[in-house]
């Protein structure tokens, strides 16, 4: 949705989702103080630790400097993306240089330290200063009381009571013609009836029957949980423990002597992870999401010099030059080691 106001005409409709009906809700600032808030003072103090619980859970997922989720997510989506464009390419042409070893054992050993690690980072169930998707719904679920109708309609600037304000408006512009509709503040009831509207969907409120007291059910969070257990992130997670990020021990490793990694488990796990952060980021802090955006868009020819040959014709005798070379200067790595570590011991050097 493009910034702005909304072009509307008296007693018309906006028919649009919910997707940062402001500008205010794609950032992790406000620009109303709480004073101005249509939340009454005795109220005043929980929707100030409403908004600052989603100024932090938005920092995690869309602003943080290094480790914002989104920012992950959409890195793995395309790494996910280019080694499955690569794998094709072997497929199609067993001739091609894709199908080398060299070439087939780094981008696979690559694919999958980059991805299992980035999913285990996501799936962080520490209670340290970590940014983590798991931190985050345990976060949020210690503080789902603060998830009120009135919280999440007015904590800044909305009203509440949108038909008023929309009935205002209509008297003053009647006769005037089209004119430009507020999408902030508290004469934005379009906004305000978008918020209510998916309040309505999550919490299962009849339109008829709503309060500012009303709650969204834990049964959202639930089924986010179910989301995260069902992923398979964990047990890549568990896996890289043993062989990945740190370097198991016999027993470590029999605990996960069944876990196979797969590149369509990665791919599972990377839909699964997104689409909990979808749920959190654009339907329960209301502040909009990635949708038809996840994948990034290249900046470059993603295919440029692929049709070119890796080594040209008769080029091999150089290349097994440069191997022999390369390989025999690791191997003098470990000259004199006895002759080093023998004269120290000697001569007391450090």
């Amino acid at each position: 949705m493009s910034e702005g106001p909304a072009w509307v005409l008296p007693g018309q409709s906006v028919n649009v989702r919910l997707m940062q009906t402001s500008q205010n809700r794609a950032s992790n600032d406000y620009s109303y103080p709480v004073t101005q808030c249509d939340v009454p003072a005795e109220r005043r103090g929980a929707l100030q630790a409403y908004r600052d619980k989603r100024r932090l859970s938005l920092s995690w997922i869309d602003s943080d400097e290094h480790h914002a989720i989104w920012d992950v997510l959409s890195s793995m989506v395309w790494t996910d993306v280019a080694f499955k464009m690569l794998t094709q390419f072997a497929i199609d042409d067993e001739n091609n240089a894709l199908n080398n070893t060299l070439l087939g054992q780094a981008l696979i050993d690559g694919q999958i330290a980059t991805q299992v690690l980035a999913i285990r980072r996501l799936m962080d169930n520490g209670n340290s200063d970590i940014i983590s998707l798991r931190r985050l719904v345990k976060d949020l679920r210690r503080n789902f009381n603060l998830f009120t109708r009135e919280n999440c309609v007015c904590f800044d600037g909305l009203p509440y009571d949108y038909e008023a304000v929309q009935y205002r408006e209509m008297l003053a512009q009647a006769g005037k013609g089209a004119f430009w509709g507020q999408r902030s503040g508290p004469g934005a009831h379009v906004p305000s009836r978008m918020a209510h509207e998916q309040f309505d969907r999550l919490a299962g409120v009849d339109p008829a029957k709503r309060s500012r007291e009303d709650r969204l059910p834990l049964s959202l969070l639930t089924t986010i949980e179910r989301w995260l257990d069902d992923s398979g992130a964990d047990e890549l997670a568990l896996w890289s423990h043993g062989y990945l990020a740190h370097a198991g021990g016999p027993e470590a490793r029999k605990r996960i002597a069944d876990l196979v990694v797969t590149g369509n488990k990665i791919t599972g796990a990377i839909k699964a992870l997104a689409r909990v952060t979808e749920a959190i980021s654009a339907w329960l802090l209301f502040a909009g999401g990635r949708s038809h955006s996840l994948m990034p868009v290249a900046q470059f020819n993603p295919f440029e010099r692929l049709d070119t040959p890796i080594i040209d014709v008769g080029g091999t005798d150089a290349a097994y030059k440069l191997w022999h070379q390369l390989s025999d200067e690791r191997n003098h790595y470990l000259d004199a080691v006895d002759d080093e570590l023998i004269g120290r011991a000697k001569s007391g050097t450090p």
